[in-house]
């Protein structure tokens, strides 16, 4: 027979007291634990598919820095994780040149710097403008790859160099003339407008180009002659018949 247990309130209360500290610091334990399976997958490059090879080129080594900042940022990369593992980035001469440099960066920072420093050093502005100038745009250049490369050269000067309606004006001069044909410099103040209007131009042009490329009609039609059955000249001036003429008449 069961034996029967008597607690008083003071004690039952106690014990419910008991029960419920035990549950709130099994619950802290599992949180815990589940935040340190997630660290454990994260804080560190080892993931990251982004790779550097030493390419001395801005647009490259800008768009390995950017991407490296921004998985960094996803990823809740520590300065200092990140600074241990930048070095599973690299290969090639890039990996052999930070094995040199890797004493000089203290920070995360002084990382990224260094690679900008050696990989994409800054232009002085006389040399971006040299660039920017040297070439017109092509006939079989679209306008969004022009307007790009050009903005990618103007981002290389010193911040706030220029306006966007100056750069404007330093780009409308080098378009194509089919472009300024049909976009007249007052009528755009933003580069969206720019392209904006010239997409228009290049879908006409390409219709234009397929109407043209298509039969003409009202065309003139090969001659067939009625002799022979072939395309190219008249009964009148068909060899065949005429040989077959001279036969007969040699008969």
């Amino acid at each position: 027979m069961a034996q029967t247990i008597q607690m008083t309130n003071e004690q039952l209360q106690a014990l419910i007291e008991a029960v419920r500290a035990s549950a709130v610091s099994a619950a802290g334990n599992a949180v815990a634990a589940g935040e340190s399976s997630t660290s454990k997958t994260k804080g560190s490059f080892s993931n990251c598919t982004h790779r550097f090879g030493g390419a001395r080129s801005h647009d490259e080594v800008e768009e390995f820095i950017t991407n490296i900042v921004t998985y960094k940022e996803l990823e809740s990369i520590s300065d200092e994780n990140a600074l241990k593992g930048i070095s599973l980035l690299f290969y090639g001469i890039a990996s052999t040149w930070w094995q040199g440099v890797r004493k000089e960066a203290k920070t995360w920072n002084d990382a990224i710097g260094l690679i900008r420093e050696h990989f994409s050093p800054t232009k002085p502005a006389y040399q971006v403008y040299m660039e920017f100038f040297e070439k017109k745009q092509e006939d079989s250049v679209a306008i969004d790859t022009f307007v790009v490369e050009k903005r990618a050269l103007l981002a290389q000067l010193p911040e706030g160099r220029h306006n966007e309606e100056t750069e404007l004006d330093f780009l409308y001069g080098l378009l194509n003339i089919k472009y300024r044909k049909h976009i007249p410099r007052q009528s755009i103040t933003t580069f969206r407008d720019l392209l904006e209007q010239g997409r228009i131009i290049e879908h006409n042009n390409q219709e234009d180009e397929a109407v043209s490329k298509g039969p003409l009609r009202g065309a003139r039609r090969v001659d067939r002659c009625t002799y022979c059955n072939f395309r190219g000249h008249t009964f009148e001036n068909c060899r065949k018949r005429r040989q077959a003429q001279n036969e007969e008449n040699d008969d």
